[in-house]
């Protein structure tokens, strides 16, 4: 009998999902099944084997695309006991809404975060709109604050907002990118230089310790309850 997590991702969310479930839940194997279509064809596989299948589809319900194969994803698991569905609005957001995540990458009196307070800002309002504390004109502001066009979703919003505020530091993560210092023992890193600063710079802390505290600190926590984690 054994545990598995499928997700979609096949970049930097992929890493941060093998990085967690191998700190945390070393008993369960992360597969891609690299699309949201993939994701959902392999789930309707999905018989009574014996095994356990964690489901991991980013939700965000301004995605016509995402909000179609999550219903149909939800038709072909209904009814199987062994599928557990994690529900979550992008991988991105995850790390947004990570209460930590300004205090980690940025030193005290840093100038990056000053430089970078458009975006932190943007973040607030995210997590407040996802969180259903919005008011109707906070996503407009949202798009204002992060030059985004109206045809953006909230998901390509969230990788925008993530990468601007983490960029050029060990923590930068895009699509393709997930930065190291998320998912690594401080500081263990070749390129690391004299200069590269950050929050943690006094009280440096192991991978283990990382995955455990941006779980149990972000929207993860409640995600993985419910899906009996």
């Amino acid at each position: 009998m054994g545990k598995y997590l499928w997700c979609e991702d096949s970049g930097s969310g992929y890493l941060f999902w093998c990085a967690v479930c191998n700190a945390l839940f070393p008993e369960i194997k992360v597969e891609t099944k690299k699309t949201n279509t993939g994701l959902r064809k392999a789930a309707g596989k999905i018989t009574s084997d014996g095994n356990t299948y964690y489901i991991l589809m980013d939700s965000a319900t301004d995605n016509p695309d995402v909000l179609r194969e999550n219903l149909q994803l939800n038709k072909v698991v209904k009814g199987k006991a062994n599928v557990r569905i994690i529900k979550l609005h992008s991988f991105e957001f995850a790390l947004l809404s990570f209460d930590l995540l300004e205090q980690w990458i940025f030193a005290e009196k840093d100038h990056l975060r000053d430089k970078r307070q458009k975006y932190l800002d943007a973040r607030a309002l995210l997590i407040k709109i996802q969180l259903t504390l919005g008011e109707g004109t906070d996503l407009e502001k949202l798009k204002n604050l992060t030059g985004q066009s109206d045809n953006k979703n909230t998901e390509q919003i969230a990788a925008k907002i993530l990468f601007e505020i983490t960029r050029n530091t060990g923590f930068e993560t895009s699509k393709g990118k997930l930065g190291r210092c998320f998912v690594n023992n401080c500081c263990e890193w070749d390129e690391r230089q004299k200069d590269d600063i950050c929050g943690l710079d006094d009280n440096r802390i192991s991978a283990n310790k990382k995955a455990e505290l941006l779980v149990n600190r972000s929207i993860l926590k409640d995600a993985f309850d419910r899906a009996g984690l």
